[in-house]
């Protein structure tokens, strides 16, 4: 089977947990899935067999605790470091992938939102006007920035598995909202205080939405392919 189609057997299987036994069996899905530089085939597999050892386990009335102990992070670390990581190839893939749905999103929005702005209200400009060697250097930065804001969301998700005390809702909200507002507001200086050089090229707004949707297409052309 496919990761695709290992995942989906998981999510119908995981229905059958009590409740007691899916909080503690989704704490380490999610842990082991979060090692993004391990193989996907081969990740989904063990959590298969996991869930189906479990389930058996429970039928004849024993807890998740009784089946992996009583630290899950220790033993969803051991876990880990038998899967093999994913090949370069399949990584490239999926770091290409990204990249080029940000590139995507916010192409796409600037110029479905510049074009409507200056079609109907008469705001702005039908043209952008870039400075090459900038804006070459501000895409750069915003990778990168992009980067950290991942790794940092998926290490917080990471540190709230496995925790006894149940964080509230509004923390939650509260955390992402900062870690996600001091990303935009990176953008947003960076974009603002970088300076002008290199040459200068203008071109009609709306290509930029087009040319968001052509990354959005082969971004999921690439998912198609590669099973993401």
């Amino acid at each position: 089977m496919e990761a695709t189609e290992i995942i989906e057997l998981n999510n119908e299987k995981r229905t059958r947990l009590t409740e007691h036994n899916l909080k503690y069996y989704e704490d380490m899905l999610l842990y082991i899935r979060l090692n993004g530089n391990k193989s996907e085939q081969q990740t989904e597999e063990v959590l298969l067999e996991m869930l189906e050892h479990l389930l058996q386990a429970q039928e004849e009335g024993k807890t998740a605790e009784e089946v992996f102990g009583d630290d899950p992070k220790a033993y969803c670390k051991e876990v880990v470091e038998e899967i093999p990581t994913e090949n370069r190839k399949n990584q490239a893939s999926l770091i290409m992938m990204v990249i080029l749905q940000f590139l995507g999103f916010f192409a796409g929005s600037y110029g479905i939102l510049g074009t409507a702005l200056n079609y109907f209200f008469d705001i702005g400009s039908a043209l952008t006007t870039f400075s090459i060697g900038s804006g070459l250097v501000i895409l750069g930065i915003d990778l990168l920035l992009l980067g950290a804001f991942i790794l940092a969301i998926l290490k917080w998700i990471k540190q709230s598995t496995f925790s006894k005390k149940e964080t509230k809702n509004w923390v939650e909200f509260l955390q992402v909202w900062a870690i996600s507002t001091a990303f935009i507001g990176l953008i947003v200086v960076i974009h603002f205080f970088m300076p002008s050089f290199g040459k200068e090229i203008s071109i009609p707004t709306y290509y930029l939405a087009i040319l968001g949707v052509i990354f959005y297409v082969f971004s999921f052309l690439m998912r198609r392919k590669q099973n993401f």
